[in-house]
């Protein structure tokens, strides 16, 4: 058996008995809050993507200057 085989096996056997007490969610029921004012995802999302945006113009045109 391979090294990488029973590295493995040897880690089923740890995590598959603790695998039902590692769960994120209590099984069944509705997310804790589903309705979407309850989900902040523009918080900063947008500011994010700006940045995101600038920075990697930046770096681009820093790139088109080296090679020139």
């Amino acid at each position: 058996m391979s090294k990488t085989l029973r590295a493995l096996f040897v880690l089923g056997l740890v995590v598959l008995p603790c695998a039902g007490a590692l769960l994120a969610q209590p099984v069944g029921g509705p997310p804790p809050c589903w309705p979407p004012p309850c989900i902040p995802i523009d918080g900063g999302l947008s500011a994010l993507l700006a940045a995101g945006l600038l920075f990697g113009g930046a770096k681009a045109a820093q790139l088109r200057r080296r090679e020139q």
